[in-house]
């Protein structure tokens, strides 16, 4: 799946995963490929994005809150 982490003038994180791990407001989630479509909050926390290519180190972020938006073909995410 697709992910983009940005921020209004940056983007951090913009390729292919297998599973982003998120604080969500109701707790931690983690989202796969195909998750059924989904919009929520954030809160403080870490994002662990593990990236397509197997062995490489997940991208990991450490956030103050945000918007997850998960669609079919990807995840979205604006700190």
């Amino acid at each position: 799946m697709h992910v983009i982490i940005a921020k209004v003038d940056e983007n951090l994180f913009d390729g292919e995963a297998r599973s982003v791990t998120l604080p969500g407001a109701e707790g931690e989630l983690t989202v796969l490929n195909r998750h059924m479509p989904l919009i929520t909050t954030l809160t403080k926390g870490t994002i662990t994005v593990k990236t397509a290519q197997t062995g490489s180190e997940p991208f990991t972020l450490p956030i103050e809150g945000g918007v997850l938006e998960v669609r079919r073909d990807g995840v979205t995410i604006i700190l």
